[in-house]
């Protein structure tokens, strides 16, 4: 099928405007699927399926653990169970979970309907794009038969927002990467953190790289209202979006901290970034798995006590996990019988530390596990809080 947009290159691909190349075959009736690549970060790609000028789903074509999670806890709030750690279809995991009857059909319809809704606003948002099309569905369980226009109507206000973010965010896939700490403390605890005090926390948020995607959902926000409060930081240079793909010129030795404890998180982060790793923290157990894929970690700490999912159980299923059951994991636990420490041994974990433990006991520790690997003192700017660490961690 011809489209009226610039050819780019030999294989089909045009550059052209998303909407009006999807409405080009809409008109036609086409079936296939459109292929969406972001010319501002061409790691990120979208993918529309259509059936006789009919949408039946739309979705990224990567990162489908990040942007699941994501919409999960905006819309499916009460949706408690796990996402597994690696999804390689997120609309096959989607029909598995209906067919498991964990949703009812007209659920698991209106389920990808908004989701595919939120695809397209991504997709439609973009000025251009690089576009191809292929004659092939690739799709079983066709649920879904939707109209363009009526599916976009309620949230075209939604589209020309991001429309107006598009200079400066490419994508919610993006990372938004510190370039300035203090400019970007300044404005956090100036207007803008008075204005949302979601602001509080990103300044320590900013420092996994996490996606949009993976911040908004930290924040309880949408990706839209985080965007719209990132933009006077980006504009004024404390922030600057990096590419999806993660560069790979930082080479310290991640460490990832699962613990719900704020006062844990900061003391660990403090002290092995002093020495040299980078640390990564994850406070909701729930979503540990998919948090501990992108960037994986070299080293695990992990606490026994935790609601939703205790540490036994992330332990097993990391374990379970081909990514991530080669990753070694230290437990950190107020517990200190030796049946605890079986149990820990027996589901996988190499390292046991009590609570409440010193600075320089942890150093000890993760420095056994990661001696190998070289390390690189860093700085460490600012902590929010003073901590004497001549005393315990509880």
């Amino acid at each position: 099928m011809i489209i009226q947009e610039k050819a780019v290159n030999n294989q089909n691909k045009t550059e052209g405007t998303p909407y009006r190349i999807l409405q080009t075959l809409i008109d036609k009736q086409a079936s296939g699927r459109l292929v969406v690549q972001n010319p501002l970060d061409p790691s990120i790609h979208w993918r529309i399926y259509l059936g006789n000028g009919r949408i039946h789903y739309a979705s990224s074509a990567m990162g489908y653990a990040e942007r699941l999670n994501y919409l999960f806890g905006r819309y499916l709030p009460n949706h408690k169970s796990t996402l597994p750690p690696e999804i390689n279809d997120d609309y096959q995991y989607l029909c598995e979970l209906w067919q498991k009857n964990n949703f009812s059909f007209q659920e698991i319809r209106a389920i990808l309907a908004k989701f595919t809704q939120e695809a397209l606003i991504e997709i439609l948002s973009q000025n251009k794009a690089f576009c191809y099309f292929e004659h092939t569905v690739g799709l079983e369980n066709l649920l879904l038969y939707l109209n363009l226009k009526k599916l976009m109507l309620p949230v075209e206000s939604k589209v020309r927002c991001w429309w107006q973010l598009r200079k400066l965010i490419a994508s919610p896939f993006q990372r938004p990467l510190v370039t300035n700490r203090s400019q970007l403390i300044d404005l956090i605890d100036g207007q803008l953190g008075q204005f949302n005090p979601k602001l509080k926390n990103l300044n320590h948020f900013l420092d996994d790289q996490s996606c949009l995607y993976d911040l908004a959902n930290k924040m309880d926000l949408s990706t839209l209202s985080l965007g719209t409060l990132l933009n006077p930081m980006i504009q004024s240079g404390a922030i600057a979006m990096g590419s999806y793909i993660l560069p790979t010129n930082d080479h310290r030795p991640i460490v990832a901290c699962i613990d719900d404890s704020a006062s844990i998180q900061r003391v660990v982060k403090f002290t092995l970034e002093s020495e040299g790793y980078r640390v990564i923290s994850i406070k909701e157990s729930l979503k540990a798995l998919t948090a501990l894929l992108n960037p994986k970690p070299d080293l695990i700490l992990m606490d026994i006590n935790m609601p939703d999912i205790d540490g036994y159980q992330l332990c097993g299923l990391c374990r379970k996990s081909s990514s991530l059951k080669d990753i070694p994991i230290v437990m950190l636990t107020g517990r200190d019988g030796i049946l605890d420490r079986v149990k820990a041994k027996m589901l996988g974990s190499v390292g046991y530390v009590s609570k409440p433990f010193l600075p320089q006991d942890l150093v000890k520790v993760v420095n056994s596990y990661l001696e190998c690997q070289k390390r690189t003192p860093v700085r460490v700017d600012r902590l929010n809080g003073e901590m004497n660490f001549d005393q315990q961690v509880n």
